[in-house]
């Protein structure tokens, strides 16, 4: 897959792409991890991409492109999960992305109860993702058609890959804990910026929610700067650190991105923070949080914008 990438990325700065030629090899390497669209999925799930991929942008698009790359006639719902060193998720957001490439996403704060003693949604993950999107699945009625992982950690230099992130913050802020120091107003975030940036919840009015929203300001700016130069440097980034599940036909799903992405972000609903076994969690409020997915893959619901905490 490697030397696949390489033949990919030196085809396209000669501009002698064939989508054929491409597709046909990605085809055979269906074992081996696909790389194209692949990096916006990976991405968002640092709530810090859009599904501007490789393979719509790199591949030189032609009048023989092979008709089983038209584009797919279902939107699809995607658990796109940031993982932490030890495999716990950092971050959980439930995707919709349309036929057209656009994305609604929906954070689902990591510390909500899941089932009985200590266990939050942000620990299912490491046990087993099957796990993770079972629970998903019962607290918002949707059903999880594929998900994919990516370590939080890629993304200090995917930030710098990117000419850095550009984000707003409401108030100065300087943590001890994360390291994050920041001005008032528009910061642009580089390396170690970024992960501060998203790591940070002690100081916050909101604490781990706030945080949720730092993930969903990083995931729109990203968005806004992938484009075809930047994709074969994010692929070499990301390539590596990609987990996804294998029923899924990638080449399929990037059909439908021609672009950066259009992103419509929001928040599920908690019920109150409560203690089970001596741990903080959130109380799960199903009921609510079924309405409110429901109402946003919808295209109702107001989107979360502007200056963060």
């Amino acid at each position: 897959m490697n030397d696949l990438i390489r033949q990919a990325i030196a085809a396209e700065a000669d501009e002698r792409v064939d989508s054929r030629t491409v597709l046909a090899n990605l085809h055979k390497a269906r074992k081996a991890k696909p790389f194209g669209m692949i990096i916006g999925v990976a991405a968002l799930t640092v709530a810090a991409a859009a599904a501007a991929v490789v393979i719509p942008t790199t591949i030189k698009k032609t009048e023989a492109a092979p008709p089983a790359n038209a584009p797919a006639s279902a939107a699809q719902n995607v658990l796109l999960i940031g993982t932490d060193d030890d495999r716990r998720a950092d971050a959980i957001v439930l995707a919709r992305f349309e036929t057209d490439g656009s994305a609604s996403i929906i954070s689902l704060p990591r510390d909500i109860h899941a089932g009985t003693g200590q266990d939050r949604l942000s620990g299912l993950f490491k046990d087993d993702p099957r796990k993770l999107t079972a629970a998903v699945e019962e607290l918002t009625g949707t059903k999880v058609d594929h998900y994919a992982a990516v370590a939080m950690s890629e993304f200090g230099r995917v930030a710098t890959a990117v000419g850095g992130i550009d984000v707003c913050l409401n108030n100065y802020v300087m943590d001890e804990y994360s390291g994050a120091h920041f001005m008032a107003g528009k910061n642009t975030l580089v390396g170690e910026q970024a992960l501060q940036f998203l790591r940070q919840r002690h100081g916050l009015p909101e604490g781990d929610l706030d945080r949720v929203k730092r993930q969903q300001a990083f995931l729109s700016s990203f968005a806004a700067k992938i484009t075809k130069d930047k994709a074969p440097e994010l692929l070499q980034l990301l390539e590596r650190s990609i987990e996804f599940d294998e029923g899924w036909d990638l080449l399929q799903f990037a059909t439908r991105f021609q672009g950066p992405v259009k992103v419509r972000s929001a928040t599920l609903p908690v019920g109150e923070e409560v203690q089970r076994d001596g741990i903080r969690v959130y109380a799960p409020d199903p009921d609510r949080s079924k309405r409110f997915v429901e109402d946003q893959f919808g295209g109702g619901g107001a989107t979360e914008t502007g200056c963060v905490n």
